[in-house]
């Protein structure tokens, strides 16, 4: 998996994902090298294998988790700590040093039977409740590609085997002798189990580098066979049949070849939570500058080729000044259905929050004297989404 990584060169943020989920295949990789020699420990160095690497493999299971797109997204707009990794990665990060400082305490000190079982049990159903967010957010991802019926129930299976492992294998250490004549069984299913999750893993991100080479390829022949122009967007949701809705109009070099076509989605997801900041940036005539922006313009247009008879590239959708972007479209060829109904979605939010700076500098900064951070953030928001008037407050 890490030279797989290291190989694949992913052009989106799954790459960071790849690499938890590499790191933590290696962590138990470590304790399965030191159960398989058992060699004499201190009881510290035990605890330390036992518990510590324990916790360290689900930390790096769980930071994986927001990289999957289009994953928890009920998560994303109801948590504020899932909407961006890095606030995922903090609250995990300090979850799991909580839980390693304890283990390693009460290993060393708690010396009866009683107390030792009910550490196994905690350590287990910890790992149990990660292995299942991380494999929910495998299943989810990989059957995009993957749609056969009896294929993704096999998947869902094996996920649910590999899962009761963390059952299994701790029952058997808490109940004691009597459970003795399964526990072969039950390892030969834990190492089936991670031997298919990493089987998973390697297909789902090579599927996923395989689309982006696909996508790339066919930008490149469509702008080869014909130029065509965007000349109008419309974005928003559509509350007759409760969907959210994209259409773009297009023209060719012939002025009697004018085309539209229209995508729409049941959930709000990320990608057109994008079109969306950028349709309304190009309303107040704002370019865009960010670091992501890249995976960013990259998920929009393949939000649109999934399902439109017309494609895009990005060349046909953004403008490039010097890194700043905006849509190539004529600011009054955008319009907007039911904006106010899009003004309280957390995922839209946050994708103009993300982009701050971008938008901050058409403020005058003595309007937020006093303001704090979170009053600024809504002052601007309101003002963003107020596409009839300018955007200075």
């Amino acid at each position: 998996m890490l030279l797989l990584w290291r190989q694949i060169k992913l052009l989106s943020s799954e790459k960071r994902g790849m690499l938890f989920i590499s790191l933590a295949m290696f962590s138990w990789t470590l304790v399965g090298i030191y159960k398989y020699y058992d060699p004499p420990m201190p009881s510290l160095i035990n605890a330390f294998n036992d518990r510590i690497l324990s916790s360290f493999s689900n930390l790096l299971l769980c930071a994986a988790v927001p990289y999957f797109p289009n994953v928890f997204e009920g998560w994303r707009e109801r948590f504020a700590f899932f909407r961006k990794p890095d606030q995922w990665l903090n609250v995990i990060f300090v979850f799991f040093s909580i839980v390693t400082v304890v283990f390693t305490v009460l290993d060393r000190n708690v010396e009866n039977d009683l107390g030792k079982k009910i550490i196994i049990l905690v350590d287990s159903m910890i790992s149990l409740s990660t292995i299942l967010l991380v494999s929910i957010a495998m299943y989810t991802a990989i059957s995009r590609f993957w749609t056969d019926k009896l294929l993704q129930r096999f998947i869902l299976v094996m996920f649910i085997v590999f899962g009761l492992t963390q059952v299994v294998l701790p029952g058997i250490a808490i109940i004691g002798e009597s459970m003795r004549p399964f526990y072969f069984f039950a390892l030969v299913h834990l190492l089936v189990g991670i031997t298919f999750f990493n089987f998973i893993s390697v297909a789902y991100f090579g599927l996923v580098t395989m689309e982006m080479k696909q996508i790339a390829h066919e930008d490149l022949e469509r702008k080869k066979e014909r130029a065509l122009r965007v000349t109008s967007i419309s974005v928003g949701f559509n509350r007759e049949n409760e969907r959210y809705i994209l259409r773009i109009r297009f023209q060719g070099e012939d002025p009697e070849d004018v085309r539209s076509a229209e995508v729409t989605a049941v959930k709000l997801l990320q990608p057109f939570a994008n079109w969306i900041l950028f349709a309304l940036a190009r309303k107040h005539q704002i370019k865009l500058m960010h670091s992501d922006l890249s995976t960013t313009k990259f998920r929009m247009v393949e939000f649109w080729n999934k399902d439109a008879s017309v494609k895009l590239t990005q060349e046909m959708l953004f403008a490039n000044d010097g890194g700043q972007f905006e849509f190539r479209v004529e600011p009054d060829q955008i319009e907007f259905e039911e904006l106010s109904y899009l003004f309280p979605k957390y995922v839209i939010r946050e994708a103009i929050l993300k982009h701050e700076d971008s938008f901050r500098q058409t403020f005058d900064p003595a309007q937020f004297k006093g303001a704090t951070k979170a009053e600024r953030q809504e002052k601007m928001v309101k003002a963003i989404f107020d596409i009839n008037s300018s955007i200075s407050i």
